[in-house]
């Protein structure tokens, strides 16, 4: 039975393959699709359908989670919106969440660092790394564009790649003597993952601002955010 008291919801619209999901800490229900370019169209009417297979309203939620970015323009611009709209109408909490910590987040259990990436473009990707210091993990501040042919330079140790590849170049990368590259769906960019960091967010209260939350746009070179030292281990 869903606790609709701690019921969130989760929206990542920061890739085209978008997803929801809804969460209470303990059950989970997800949606992913192919949304192209066009989230637009797509989120609000899939947003009712996943309420409606679980037999909820809109107004039964108490949060709403978004991704940052990086990641596409106009979706991250789409899934701001829409939570945002909902943060707002419905008067529930806003958390927002690094889309490169969503996808190391189900990898942490391995303590092996994490490179993230997303796709940027012209065969780039966007990707931070992440290691396990003092007890807990921690993302480098800066952001690193570079072909997706390259995700591997540079590494010093064994590292876990999480995210989507194309079956040429994962099985290129596969074979690489510091690379771990966990099956397709541990690196896909799930809902479901998105859900369980923010709720974790949230039930500490660490909410976001719905005026100052803004999306992370990285085109090019390399882009400076703040160090992540929240990124709890997946359970």
């Amino acid at each position: 039975m869903v606790d609709v008291d701690r019921l969130l919801l989760a929206i990542d619209t920061s890739t085209e393959q978008a997803g929801l999901a809804l969460f209470d800490g303990a059950w989970l229900s997800e949606l992913n699709w192919n949304a192209g370019r066009n989230q637009t169209a797509s989120v609000l009417s899939q947003l009712d359908h996943l309420l409606r297979i679980n037999r909820l309203d809109v107004r039964q939620l108490k949060a709403v989670a978004v991704t940052l970015g990086p990641g596409s323009f106009n979706g991250l611009r789409v899934g701001m919106s829409v939570a945002k709209g909902l943060s707002y109408g419905l008067g529930i909490p806003l958390v927002g969440i690094m889309t490169l910590d969503v996808l190391a987040y189900p990898h942490t259990v391995r303590r092996h660092p994490i490179r993230a990436f997303v796709p940027a473009g012209r065969g780039r990707v966007v990707y931070a790394d992440y290691y396990h210091r003092g007890g807990q993990w921690v993302r480098e501040s800066v952001l690193k564009t570079v072909r997706a042919d390259q995700l591997s330079e540079g590494l010093t140790e064994t590292t876990v790649l999480a995210g989507a590849l194309h079956a040429e170049l994962a099985e290129r990368l596969a074979s690489h003597p510091r690379v771990i590259l966990p099956p397709p769906s541990w690196r896909a960019l799930r809902p479901g993952w998105l859900a369980d960091l923010a709720f974790q967010r949230w039930q500490s209260g660490a909410v976001d601002r719905l005026e100052t939350l803004e999306p992370v746009y990285v085109h090019a070179g390399t882009a400076e955010v703040a160090a992540s030292v929240e990124l709890p281990e997946s359970r």
